[in-house]
């Protein structure tokens, strides 16, 4: 596992996501969007979450969103987003 997903597991735990919907996502389910895990409250605690874990502001996430889940697909989706940000922050 990597630090992104740790942070992302470690998010999902805060909100309060219990065992059960947390091993769902970790084994690849949807996040958000039809069949998701988190519905749309849920989403945005864990956005909130996600950012103070990460040092990453929420607006970054939410902008994500391209008529759809965005990034909120998948836990490797997410955590593949955010490491290309924290990459692209350190090129920059």
């Amino acid at each position: 596992m990597t630090d992104m997903t740790d942070a992302i597991l470690a998010s999902l735990s805060d909100i309060g996501l219990g065992p059960q919907r947390i091993e769902r996502a970790r084994s690849g389910e949807a996040l958000f969007g039809t069949g998701g895990l988190l519905n749309s409250i849920e989403l945005v605690q864990f956005i909130v979450a996600l950012s103070d874990r990460t040092g990453m502001e929420s607006f970054e996430f939410m902008e994500s969103f391209e008529g759809g889940t965005g990034v909120f697909e998948t836990i490797s989706a997410l955590s593949a987003f955010i490491a290309a940000r924290k990459s692209h922050d350190v090129a920059v």
